[in-house]
């Protein structure tokens, strides 16, 4: 079945597209994904056969990827995480040097049917029976007509597609993914004048090759370091911020990552598993492969998979994942720490360094310079889906703080929504595209909508605290004190430096369980004056401890940094706790701070 590329008398064959295939297949960016390729394979061959009607997620699952017949695509994900690394394996492949030539072989976004086309063109065109092609017609796109090709003109635009081939392949995604005529960011900010690159993402974000895991001992080593190595890829690659690939980085890219300061970080992850008459050993090592330092290293001893000695499987997957991908870990520490004071490193990775850097202060300062960089990054690069989904949860801050707000520009919870939704119309299997379309939800008070979100961000990946702790925050804002309050804790148990919205929510927990000591303990963890609900978890502790002239003075601060919430304190205590019966105790207690009692 041939499939025309950019010039109409030049068809793509089945034959070409199953050799471009196996070059895929025995080239670096596949060698070690033997689930990729076959994923890849299965969606080719289908489509070559005239079978595209039958790609589902179902089928890819249990054709494909191993599944029984009994999979369930809503409670088993992996088909999305699977083709989200697809995508991003492909967009490698394609702009190497290997994969520059030759037939293209892209998977659309929302779409498992793959579409073939010329390299060099870089157009794609839809698939044809297999008969001759017509003669040379005008076709149209859109309001505009193309000319029939004439191969002079071909030629000069291959020369010209040569030369701005990156801002070709931009443009080739925002015919896909124009936004909407409505700007997210400032009104009546300029528009980009240049193509977006939407290669920028795949480079912007530090790189994890999952490599060796080696056995030593009995054969049970074997097959636990095999199936520990394929739950730790799986694990790392539902987090949004990071590009997992399997085996051993080509020696190329250790040179080029060693060398070259500017480009994303690298990194290997390896483990050792040994047998013993105790159980297995694993170690697990992660490396920084540009001055091939040791960043991280953990031992679990005595660990049985499915017994109850020690550490399971999963124990080991959801700690070790937790501890390098998080928001708050091993690897954003590090690239927070390089990046710091130096113009190297990708722009659009430090826009959402410096967002968690807002969250983790509250600093109005640092939630305009965040808000401004993912504006300038959404609008360069449409394809930037992590940066929609951040950008929302900053714009949200302008509606729950009334934080700083811009004359012009569209309502701040419309603003967010139109962000999260493009995020998830973009990244359908990321979880924080997900998380973010939650608080946008919740935000305009749509709260069945923002907990359906929510399970589906903490189903997508489950090893993210930081989503859990955001879903469970907004479980107990909406009553649901006891599954909220589990979901924090469990993650919480992950993190070892808690940013303040979590300890509060921690606090706010212990304090609905009338658990003061608790109460006490996680308020006092709240070290940034700039966090308003700090401040009040603060006020309400002093009140309880007999201390009402400091509690007074604390409710004094959130007045002066949040006019609104003197004027209206349960209106906007209702914006964050819906449910009266959390809304209503803070309300109790505040009212009995601000006329100087104790309790």
């Amino acid at each position: 079945m041939p499939v025309l590329s950019a010039q109409a008398d030049d068809p793509v064959g089945d034959g070409e597209i199953r050799l471009a295939l196996e070059r895929m297949a025995a080239s670096e960016a596949f060698r070690g994904s033997p689930q990729l390729i076959a994923f890849l394979r299965y969606v080719v061959e289908a489509t070559l056969c005239g079978q595209a009607d039958r790609i589902k997620g179902y089928t890819i699952a249990t054709e494909a990827l191993g599944r029984t017949v009994d999979f369930d695509p809503q409670a088993d994900p992996i088909v999305r995480v699977e083709a989200t690394r697809l995508r991003r394996a492909l967009r490698r492949y394609h702009a190497s040097a290997i994969g520059a030539d030759g037939v293209r072989i892209d998977l659309p976004l929302g779409s498992y049917v793959p579409v073939f086309r010329r390299a060099l063109a870089n157009v794609v065109l839809p698939l044809l029976p297999p008969a001759s092609p017509p003669p040379p017609t005008p076709r149209r796109l859109g309001r505009f007509a193309l000319p029939a090709v004439n191969w002079r003109h071909a030629a000069a635009g291959i020369v010209l597609m040569l030369l701005g081939a990156g801002s070709y392949a931009g443009l080739d995604f925002w015919f896909d993914f124009t936004p909407g005529t409505q700007p997210i960011g400032p009104a009546g900010a300029a528009q980009a004048s240049a193509a977006p690159e939407p290669l920028r993402t795949l480079i912007a974000f530090p790189a994890v090759f999952v490599g060796t895991f080696q056995a030593s001992g009995d054969a049970n080593a074997q097959v636990a370091a095999d199936s520990l190595r394929a739950k730790l890829r799986d694990a790392l690659a539902r987090f949004d911020e990071l590009n997992v690939m399997s085996g051993a980085p080509p020696r190329d890219d250790r040179n080029r990552g060693a060398a070259n300061s500017a480009t994303a970080s690298q990194y290997t992850l390896t483990a050792s598993v040994e047998s013993a008459s105790a159980g297995l050993s694993v170690t697990v090592r992660l490396t920084d492969i540009a001055d091939s330092r040791i960043v991280f290293a953990r031992t679990f001893e005595r660990t049985r998979y499915g017994g109850d000695a020690g550490p399971g499987e999963e124990t080991i997957v959801r700690e070790v994942a937790a501890a390098l991908a998080q928001p708050y870990g091993i690897i954003q520490a590090r690239e927070r720490t390089r990046q710091t004071g130096s113009p190297a490193g990708n722009p659009h990775y430090r826009c959402l360094l410096d967002a968690y850097d807002y969250w983790r202060s509250f600093d109005p300062a640092l939630h305009a310079h965040a808000r401004d960089c993912l504006e300038r990054a959404t609008e360069a690069d449409p394809s930037f889906a992590t940066g929609f989904a951040m950008l929302t949860e900053i714009i949200l801050q302008e509606d729950r703080r009334g934080l700083n707000l811009r004359p012009g520009d569209a309502p701040p919870l419309e603003r967010a929504l139109r962000a999260a939704r493009h995020a998830c119309e973009i990244e359908p299997g990321s979880a924080q595209a997900h998380q973010a379309l939650m608080d946008a939800y919740f935000s305009r008070g749509e709260y069945a909508l923002a907990l359906d979100a929510g399970e589906r961000a903490a189903m997508l990946n489950p090893y993210n605290p930081n989503i859990l702790a955001l879903y469970g925050a907004r479980l107990i804002s909406l009553g649901e004190r006891e599954k909220g309050a589990r979901l924090i804790k469990e993650a919480a148990e992950l993190i070892v430096v808690r940013p303040a919205w979590m300890d509060f929510y921690l606090f706010l927990a212990a304090y609905l369980a009338d658990d003061r000591a608790g109460a006490a303990t996680y308020s006092a963890q709240i070290t940034t004056d700039k966090f308003l609900l700090g401040l009040v978890a603060q006020a309400i502790v002093a009140a309880q401890r007999g201390n009402p002239d400091i509690a007074r003075q604390l409710i004094g601060r959130v007045d002066a940094f949040y006019p609104a919430f003197a004027e209206d304190p349960r209106r906007e205590l209702k914006k964050v706790f819906p449910s009266d019966a959390v809304s209503g105790r803070l309300m109790h207690d505040l009212a009995q701070v601000r006329a100087g009692a104790t309790n």
